[in-house]
């Protein structure tokens, strides 16, 4: 797919039209996780004798009184006044002794003892010499990375919280959007939540994490899946490559170098039609059913273009993404797309903009691997990977878009794995491409998503 490089007027013209109408519905936010302020406070002793103790973090404002010597203080803030220095007299302290509260130049206070409080990162996270971004990087963490918050931090003249943090051996200042008071940013079921639930629900819901090493918690083989009806090519196209489900119809979208089709089939299997794609697009990795738009949306391994199909006129056109993807899945739930590829999860937006909103990690295989469709349903997304022998190397990882968890992955016996939805009730589809002629199935398999909730 190439990126497109210059849009018509008509086309902007329908695409302001189309803003203006979508501007009445519900946003809902993307995945992500509240700051939250931790309550860790710190202790000091003043340092030299006559020390003021003003009304906020600056020399011109006024004196609530003098501190002598060994005053005790509990410190509740630290303030840095520059953009870039964290000598001690460009930070302040807020302290309260006895009956006082106010601001102390750091210069003049020993810390005897900085707090300890449990937190985590939520994502990818910059830790820094002082509390902006303007400050110095002093290292990076992953997602999941636990540390220590000691104080909150901020910079003179904003309202963001950040805190003064022991990352390991090291100590920096991390931002408090995404730190998280607590051992886990995943939600982990507790047993008595996880009795009563199925073998397979209860391993996925055990034990989420930030990615990490696949965990392969089952196996999908012919004994617990069952097969719903077959599927067949049009024409030249014959290699389903995955489909949508939009509650009453399946589109099965077929592509290979013979040729694209999109195969409309009703939800009990009965063939309805067949579109003829109206451009190549070579290879097209997958395909989902935005309810929002109305609209059918399609990626080509690896591109950052996003091919639209129009089931009510059989229209196509294309749009450009910020990132290379390969499967689509469309989440109801969370009302977002969820791309796959290489990097990880992205979740866009649902309103025709495709505007970025979130990237979570993916697990690792650790061999090389084909990365397939996914599908989502419930909160959930189902990303299908084929080893480089597609035919013996399959596997279903499951996340959580809540919390960006990875839940485990299950492993496929039956056939190549394309793609996955859920259907009406709960249970996830898979399209598996099977050795032979052109004729495939669709497949019902025993997990469903009103489980994994």
């Amino acid at each position: 797919m190439k990126k497109i490089s210059t849009i018509t007027k008509k086309a902007v013209t329908l695409m302001l039209a189309a803003a203006m109408i979508l501007t009445a519905l519900p946003v809902l936010s993307a995945p992500s996780f509240t700051a939250e302020a931790a309550s860790v406070t710190g202790k000091g002793k003043i340092n030299d004798s006559y020390v003021n103790i003003r009304k906020s973090a600056t020399t011109n404002s006024a004196s609530l009184g003098l501190l002598n010597k060994g005053t005790a203080l509990t410190i509740h803030m630290e303030v840095f006044t520059t953009a870039t220095s964290n000598s001690a007299s460009s930070r302040w302290y807020k302290v309260t002794t006895g009956s006082k509260t106010g601001y102390v130049r750091a210069d003049f206070v020993n810390v005897t003892g900085f707090g300890s409080t449990s937190a985590v990162a939520t994502d990818a996270l910059n830790y820094r010499k002082g509390p902006a971004t303007t400050f110095s990087k002093l290292g990076t963490m992953a997602m999941g990375t636990q540390i220590t918050l000691q104080l909150p931090a901020r910079r003179s003249g904003s309202s963001d919280i950040w805190y003064r943090a022991k990352i390991g051996s090291k100590t920096g200042y991390v931002c408090g959007d995404y730190v998280k008071v607590g051992k886990s940013i995943f939600i982990t079921k507790t047993k008595k939540q996880l009795k009563g639930k199925s073998t397979l629900a209860q391993a996925l819901l055990r034990n989420p994490t930030g990615g990490g090493d696949a965990r392969i918690v089952y196996t999908f083989d012919t004994s617990n899946c069952k097969k719903l009806f077959a599927i067949k090519g049009y024409k030249n196209a014959k290699v389903p490559q995955g489909f949508a489900f939009t509650g009453s119809k399946y589109y099965i979208l077929y592509g290979m170098a013979a040729g694209q089709s999109i195969v409309t089939y009703s939800a009990k299997g009965k063939r309805l039609d067949a579109s003829k794609f109206s451009f190549c697009i070579g290879h097209p990795n997958g395909i989902t059913w935005d309810p929002v738009t109305k609209m059918c949306y399609i990626f080509k391994g690896n591109q950052k273009t996003i091919y639209t199909w129009n089931p009510a006129t059989g229209k196509f056109g294309k749009s450009a993404t910020p990132y290379s993807s390969s499967g689509v899945a469309y989440d109801k739930e969370t009302n977002r797309l969820y791309a796959t590829s290489h990097t990880g999860i992205r979740a866009y937006s649902t309103n025709g903009s495709f505007t970025h909103m979130k990237l979570f990690s993916r697990c690792s295989h650790g061999f090389f691997h084909y990365i397939q469709d996914c599908g989502a349903g419930g909160g959930f997304i189902f990303h299908g990977i084929s080893g480089a022998n597609k035919r013996s190397t399959n596997y279903l990882d499951v996340y959580r878009a809540k919390d960006n968890a990875y839940l485990g992955s299950i492993k496929i016996t039956f056939g190549e794995i394309e793609s996955a939805v859920v259907g009406n009730d709960g249970y996830v589809r898979l399209l598996i491409n099977e050795l032979g002629d052109d004729t495939d199935y669709i497949w019902k398999t025993p997990l469903n998503v009103n489980e994994l909730k």
